[in-house]
């Protein structure tokens, strides 16, 4: 039932991918960001080199059950038949009559358990490299989810600063016929002209700013330089503000504890150089080499079949290097994750605080707030047409509801950051 469930998430996101293509317009990607994730989910590189890291450490742990190849070796074999030979009888056919030969078969015995400390060593190796792949889909994903963001940021003021440019054009429009009449003097059409340049530079910027995050995102979408990427909604996924702000910072601390994926990847790094150093002991036990043995001819037995044992002697070499440099890795291991897991908590909660931060002046701001100040605008720039204000009230206003729009897509935007940033430390423990 799940291999089925995989196939259907498999067939909906290539149809996300599909319909998205259906959308476009030449090199124009429209998506959401629903699917403009599960194409990243589905073509970046990184993810896709990632998982090969996991099947290179379960081949490793293939490689550690294999017995190693027993030896066979043929020798004392003569091709010619020296005088005085005694006749032995053919070996093939007509040949070997007076032919001598000797048979040696090999076989290496690892001593003090050596082959099953090794494949547990790689089983920690598949363990890590797992954890390892879990630590990039995290921080890709944060990547991602960040940049898209600021995709967002960035299209969003485009949209605010372009419409407030088309209204300003509408009246120099009725401002240059005015001018030219003589009924408005011209020191404020060029008033006028000096805030359109300045909204033509500030559009300019954020096409810049725009730019750079869709290259970032194209490259984690393995997408063409030359697509366009434009979100169609920005229905980004709702953030748990009430989960937020009833939790504390011991329980964002444990979490981090818990479920952090560098720290984890450290703590297995232990266990690995823990199972190392057992490995590395074993190997002061000599092995056992184990032989038996066929000799035609060879001795005053005619057909003489013999078995034998060999084993090194550990007088000067019993693998001190190899156990101190693993003692030394297992310290090293242990001290990496004592400054992780210090760094970590502290990382955690101040993603934590800094998100309620936020929070709060978000919610100071009120949703209905940019609405209001959207109806304000379109009262201004009527007023404004029909002479009910002045030129500097208009501009002052327009001005602040700007800097307004700026503010609030800023703040949105350092939301979803920061969430992410929180998400990337205590895992699946936020949605």
């Amino acid at each position: 039932m799940k291999k089925r469930s995989g196939c259907l998430v498999i067939v909906a996101l290539c149809c996300l991918w599909t319909g998205s293509r259906a959308q476009s317009k030449g090199d124009t990607l429209v998506v959401t960001p629903v699917e403009a994730e599960a194409i990243f989910l589905q073509r970046n590189l990184r993810l896709l080199a990632g998982k090969l890291d996991i099947e290179v450490a379960r081949a490793q742990v293939i490689q550690a059950k294999l017995w190693p190849n027993p030896t066979l070796s043929i020798g004392e074999v003569n091709l010619w038949s020296n005088q005085g030979a005694e006749a032995l009888g053919r070996l093939f056919g007509d040949w070997g009559g007076h032919t001598q030969v000797a048979v040696d078969v090999e076989q290496l015995i690892q001593t003090a358990g050596k082959r099953k400390k090794l494949v547990a060593v790689e089983e920690i190796g598949v363990a890590m490299a797992e954890q390892s792949f879990e630590d990039l889909l995290r921080s890709l994903q944060a990547e991602f989810r960040m940049q898209l963001a600021e995709l967002n940021r960035t299209q969003q003021g485009m949209a605010a600063y372009q419409q407030a440019l088309a209204r300003l054009q509408q009246l120099l429009e009725g401002y240059q016929r005015q001018v030219s009449q003589g009924n408005i003097s011209r020191s404020e059409y060029m008033r006028l002209r000096a805030s359109e340049l300045t909204l033509m530079k500030t559009i300019d910027d954020l096409h810049l700013e725009n730019g750079e995050a869709q290259q970032a995102l194209k490259a984690l979408m393995g997408l063409a330089p030359t697509d366009e990427l434009i979100l169609a909604a920005a229905d980004f996924p709702e953030i748990p503000i009430d989960t937020l702000k009833t939790l504390d910072a011991t329980t964002i601390q444990e979490w981090a504890y818990a479920y952090n994926t560098e720290l984890a990847v450290l703590q297995l790094g232990i266990t690995r150089a823990d199972r190392q150093l057992r490995y590395e002991q074993a190997q002061r036990v000599p092995d056992l080499t184990l032989s038996a043995g066929y000799d035609r001819g060879g001795s005053i037995m005619r057909d003489f079949v013999g078995v034998g044992v060999a084993v090194d002697l550990p007088l000067f070499h019993r693998n001190q290097g190899n156990i101190k440099a693993a003692q030394l890795a297992l310290e090293q291991s242990r001290l990496l994750a004592v400054d992780t897991e210090n760094k970590v908590g502290g990382e955690a909660i101040r993603a934590w605080k800094d998100l309620l931060v936020t929070l709060a002046r978000r919610e100071h701001v009120g949703a209905q707030y940019e609405a209001d100040m959207d109806t304000l605008l379109e009262g201004y720039h009527r007023n404004f047409a029909q002479r009910h204000i002045s030129l500097l009230e208009y501009l002052d206003f327009l001005d602040a509801y700007l800097q307004t729009k700026d503010n609030l897509l800023d703040t949105e935007k350092t939301l979803r950051t920061q969430y992410e940033t929180l998400r990337y430390h205590v895992g699946n423990q936020l949605p």
